[in-house]
């Protein structure tokens, strides 16, 4: 993981001049946020440079966003100065920034390995309200991508670890926490955007 944080602090201002283009919008994000009730306090996990946490507040809605990469969030914040950014590991215990209703991952999970999906659910389940619903953006195959993983910057080499998901293994590691919903439309075929509602909690009293 630590080559994958210091990648994308390397390459943060790429990432952010893309991300903050005109045509850089994604129309699963815009389906996703119609499913919302008014004023929803959104969380943008893994959002990188903030483009996505900045398109949120702009629809209307109370944004956050949420990365492990310390540059990425130098430039959310500098982009974005009116919301909350935290620096944390979606793997990690992040339940201080309170609870949301909703969770946006886009392209987050391709960062995680597939033993390692049942954490990230848990770790959003103590965030998320009730009835509260997910969107993930994910890259449909099985296993690590090695040609996606391997990259270069600055003549230095770096392993990325990018990781491709089925919607069967986010359906197996979300068991318990989470029920499929449906699936939005995608600008690319190769990614797919699932959307997931969190269960009822039942009490073992």
């Amino acid at each position: 993981m630590n080559q994958t944080m210091e990648y994308y602090d390397k390459t943060a201002a790429q990432w952010a001049r893309q991300g903050y283009g005109p045509d850089a919008a994604l129309i699963c994000l815009q389906d996703f946020l119609k499913l919302l009730p008014e004023g929803a306090r959104v969380l943008d996990l893994c959002c990188g440079a903030g483009y996505e946490t900045g398109r949120i507040a702009a629809s209307g809605y109370r944004a956050l966003g949420m990365d492990f990469s310390r540059e990425s969030l130098k430039i959310a914040r500098q982009q974005n100065p009116s919301l909350p950014f935290y620096e944390a590991d979606m793997l990690g215990d992040y339940s201080h920034i309170g609870m949301v209703d909703a969770i946006v991952v886009i392209a987050g999970l391709v960062h995680v390995e597939t033993s390692k999906l049942p954490l990230a659910f848990q770790q959003m389940n103590k965030v998320l309200k009730e009835n509260g619903k997910l969107l993930f953006s994910v890259r449909d195959g099985t296993g690590k991508m090695k040609d996606r993983s391997l990259c270069a910057v600055d003549g230095m080499q770096y392993d990325r670890n990018f990781i491709a998901h089925t919607l069967e293994e986010l359906r197996e590691a979300a068991k318990g926490f989470f029920s499929y919903q449906c699936e939005l439309a995608s600008d690319m075929n190769v990614w797919k955007n699932y959307v997931f509602a969190k269960k009822r909690q039942i009490s073992a009293n």
